[in-house]
C-alpha cells in the first residue's frame, strides 16, 4: 500500500508540474497579435503609392504575414454553417481556397485606405488566457494625424501553444458574421462558389 501511495503521489506531482510548464509555454495572445501587426506595418509603411499601383504586392505581403495566423478552415466552416457539412470534400477545399483569397483581398483593400493610421493592441488583464481555448484581444486603428480611432477585436482560438485568428470585428461589426449573412442566401453550393470566384475577380479595380 505504501508503494502504491508513493506511485500515485509521483503521478500527481508529475502532471501538476507538466500542467504548469504547459501553461507557462503558451504564447501571450496580445504579444501574438502585436507581433503580427508590427510585422505588417513594417512592410507597408511608406509604400502606399507602390501598393496602390500594384495591389498584388500587398496581397503577397498579407498572404505571408497575416494569413498563416488565420484559421481559414475554421472560419470557412463557421461562415457556411450547415452548408459546410453538406458540401463534398472537393467543394469544401474550393471554398477554403476562394474564401482565403477573398479575405486576403478584402483585408488588403481595407489597409490601403488607412495608411495614415497606427494599429494599437491592448494588453490583456490577468492570466486567464493561459488556460483558455478562446480569447478576445482588443485594440484600435488610430489616426496619426487627428487621434480619431475605431475599435478592433481579434477573436483567437488556441492552436497548440499558440493562437489562430478566426474572426475580426471593427466597431463591433464582425467580419465573419458579415460573410455569414451573405452566404445564407445561397442554397446551391456551386452557385456560392461561382459567386466567390466573381467577387475575387472584382474585389480590386486595379487587379
Amino acid at each position: 500500500m505504501k508503494f502504491m501511495r508513493y506511485l500515485l503521489a509521483l503521478f500527481f506531482i508529475f502532471y501538476f508540474f507538466v500542467g504548469i510548464a504547459y501553461a507557462q509555454s503558451v504564447q501571450n495572445p496580445q504579444v501574438f497579435i502585436q507581433n503580427m501587426v508590427t510585422s505588417l506595418q513594417a512592410q507597408i509603411d511608406g509604400r502606399q503609392a507602390e501598393l496602390e499601383h500594384n495591389p498584388k504586392k500587398l496581397y503577397a505581403i498579407i498572404r505571408t504575414t497575416v494569413m498563416p495566423d488565420v484559421d481559414i478552415n475554421h472560419m470557412a466552416g463557421l461562415a457556411l454553417g450547415p452548408k459546410w457539412r453538406r458540401a463534398t470534400p472537393a467543394q469544401q477545399q474550393e471554398f477554403v481556397n476562394g474564401f482565403g483569397l477573398l479575405l486576403t483581398k478584402t483585408y488588403a483593400n481595407a489597409i490601403l485606405t488607412i495608411t495614415d493610421y497606427q494599429i494599437t493592441v491592448n494588453p490583456l488583464r490577468g492570466n486567464g488566457w493561459e488556460s483558455s481555448q478562446y480569447v478576445n484581444v482588443n485594440g484600435a486603428v488610430v489616426s496619426r494625424s487627428n487621434g480619431q480611432h475605431s475599435n478592433l477585436t481579434y477573436y483567437l482560438e488556441r492552436s497548440g501553444n499558440g493562437w489562430k485568428i478566426y474572426d475580426l470585428a471593427v466597431e463591433g461589426v464582425s467580419f465573419l458574421k458579415n460573410y455569414q449573412s451573405q452566404f445564407q442566401s445561397f442554397n446551391d453550393m456551386n452557385a456560392l462558389l461561382a459567386k466567390i470566384d466573381a467577387l475575387n475577380k472584382g474585389t480590386s479595380a486595379n487587379d
